[in-house]
């Protein structure tokens, strides 16, 4: 599973793709760190709480605390702010987690049907979007919520030195 980790960092430009009441969806974060490297992000979902408190933030330092979920896809747990008091919603982070069930679940149901009618407009080659819906399906429904449950989110937390009451 994926490691919780701590950084430094500046947030230069960003796209927002998708908002909701919990949740947004960043594509493109170009960000810099304390060394002046440049790297992007491809997709950076964050919880409302924390875009209010100034973590999506352009041009001034910012301690996000993240969790992978892909290569360039990431997931923001928590940040720390400019006066040092660091912010965090786990509670609606769990409900980030059943919603990943949710579309877990969508994945999987969907990915025989689907496999079976692009199979049949491309002679067979489409079953091979069998397994990979399945895959998706199963990362979704387990992997990602398992990532995100309060316990282990506590215990990384923790390990930064961060208590949760």
């Amino acid at each position: 599973m994926s490691d919780l980790k701590k950084m430094t960092l500046t947030v230069k430009n960003y796209h927002l793709q998708a908002s909701g009441d919990l949740d947004a969806l960043y594509t493109q974060v170009r960000c810099e760190d304390s060394g002046g490297n440049t790297f992007q992000f491809k997709e950076v979902v964050m919880l409302s709480y924390l875009q209010r408190h100034g973590a999506i933030a352009t041009d001034s330092p910012r301690v996000w605390y993240y969790k992978h979920l892909g290569k360039k896809s990431i997931v923001l747990v928590a940040c720390e702010k400019s006066n040092g008091k660091i912010e965090y919603d786990l509670d609606h982070m769990k409900l980030v987690a059943k919603s990943s069930v949710l579309k877990g679940i969508v994945f999987t149901l969907a990915a025989v049907p689907a496999g079976l009618i692009i199979a049949t407009a491309t002679y067979g080659l489409g079953l091979l979007v069998i397994p990979v819906g399945l895959f998706y399906g199963y990362r979704s429904m387990f992997k990602i919520p398992g990532m995100l449950r309060r316990k282990t989110l506590v215990n990384d937390l923790a390990s930064h030195g961060i208590v949760v009451r």
